[in-house]
């Protein structure tokens, strides 16, 4: 179960391995995001074929009122910061927000130069 708190997007970071599996990030929907962003780790609501084209489909209400987009699961959010961790064991935030937005923007997993 996740509740509905805003938490910095640095502080959704540095938790996200406690974060449940079926969750999705959430995001200002704006997408001009930084450490500093606002986040979510929200269940989706089920959601019924019919309505599966509406763009905000199972977007929790909470997330509606505090401006906030549906980002990508949780479970995309681990595995980025543990690919990342993988490359780079002293891993910084700003490192994870890179590969988070790397991944973002290309669908892959940021490779660390050394």
């Amino acid at each position: 179960m996740t509740d509905n708190t805003i938490v910095a997007f640095q502080d959704m970071l540095a938790e996200i391995m406690a974060k449940p599996h079926n969750a999705w990030v959430y995001l200002p929907s704006t997408k001009n995001w930084n450490l500093e962003s606002k986040s979510a780790a929200l269940e989706s609501e089920e959601v019924p074929p019919e309505l599966e084209d509406e763009p905000d489909a199972g977007v929790p209400q909470f997330a509606k009122d505090e401006g906030l987009m549906q980002v990508m699961p949780v479970a995309t959010l681990q595995d980025i910061v543990s690919n990342a961790r993988e490359q780079k064991r002293s891993a910084s935030l700003m490192d994870l927000f890179a590969a988070f937005e790397f991944y973002y923007e290309r669908d892959a997993f940021i490779e660390f130069q050394d």
